[in-house]
């Protein structure tokens, strides 16, 4: 499986005539990228490799697939799942196991300021584990994503994308640690996964740390792509592609050129400012989500007259 310590690269041919298409993270925000879709397509563009970061991952695999229609008949689904709902059992051993780690700080010590302040370290190791609250809060998060999947699965044919010339790279972190208190960043190709391996690296990629049950692989637990894989240039990059559309939903993103030497890069944002994290995130309402396809349409076509030249 290619990831970011297994470097993959295109042949010569393919990254020498390819065009790479990179989708940022952005929750319900992704519907933007949607619209620039329908504009790319409309243009005649067709992609090598497409690269995503949590809901740019998902719609990857849905351009990939190429049926613009059931990509759109999936957001709108989406709209009207409950995908944010509680999972009481989890939020109830979550308390437990905080209400264990406070506990510690309760145990009767002589009163010595040594002893005291070992006790006040424990309680923290403990809450920071792996078995404790943040440990416990990383794994399971507090919603479930259980019904996510099947509604995906009625719309994405996982095994056509697996089995399509278009690569699809997905990002994600590892399992965090005291360096890297995010988990170091990775990223895989689904074409090289296996069926429910493909899957589970997709939905990794969309769990929101802490908020989400992260997915286990490896003995690895993945979360959310885009905590610092925001817009997934480098994937692309280091598979010898050289050229690039990147569509961000912030309208702030920047590209530095000194960072991918060589690489000829169009950017696509929004012209307006489409909301920020976390009510912009999760607002999966209908006529929002179609608002903001219409606007990523608009902003990818202004851009025709460059994309024409790719």
């Amino acid at each position: 499986m290619s990831k970011n310590s297994q470097r993959f690269t295109l042949s010569e041919q393919e990254a020498g005539s390819g065009l790479g298409l990179v989708l940022s993270a952005g929750g319900a925000r992704g519907a933007y990228q949607l619209g620039c879709w329908k504009a790319f397509r409309e243009l005649g563009l067709s992609f090598q490799a497409v690269a995503g970061s949590s809901i740019g991952a998902l719609n990857g695999a849905l351009v990939c697939q190429n049926d613009w229609d059931k990509a759109y008949r999936l957001w709108i689904e989406l709209t009207r799942t409950d995908l944010v709902k509680p999972d009481f059992r989890r939020i109830g051993k979550l308390a437990a196991t905080a209400a264990a780690d406070l506990g510690l700080l309760l145990l009767p010590v002589p009163k010595f300021r040594l002893l005291r302040y070992a006790k006040y370290a424990a309680s923290a190791v403990k809450f920071l584990s792996y078995q404790g609250t943040l440990g416990r809060l990383h794994r399971d998060g507090i919603f479930s994503m259980d019904r996510i999947r099947p509604l995906i699965e009625a719309y994405l044919d996982m095994d056509a994308v697996r089995a399509s010339s278009c690569h699809v790279f997905v990002t994600v972190f590892g399992t965090p640690d005291l360096r890297r208190p995010l988990g170091r960043p990775l990223w895989f190709r689904l074409q090289e996964c296996e069926d429910d391996e493909a899957w589970n690296v997709l939905g990794a990629s969309m769990s929101v740390p802490f908020l989400f049950s992260s997915v286990e692989k490896d003995r690895d637990r993945l979360s959310d792509g885009g905590v610092r894989q925001w817009l997934p240039i480098r994937p692309l990059y280091d598979s010898g592609i050289r050229r690039l559309i990147a569509v961000s939903i912030k309208s702030s993103t920047r590209v530095k050129a000194e960072d991918f030497p060589g690489c000829d890069i169009t950017l696509i944002r929004p012209a307006k400012p489409l909301g920020r994290f976390p009510a912009a995130t999760f607002n999966f309402k209908e006529d929002v989500v179609n608002r903001w396809i219409d606007q990523g349409y608009e902003d990818a076509m202004r851009a025709a007259w460059r994309l024409r030249e790719l």
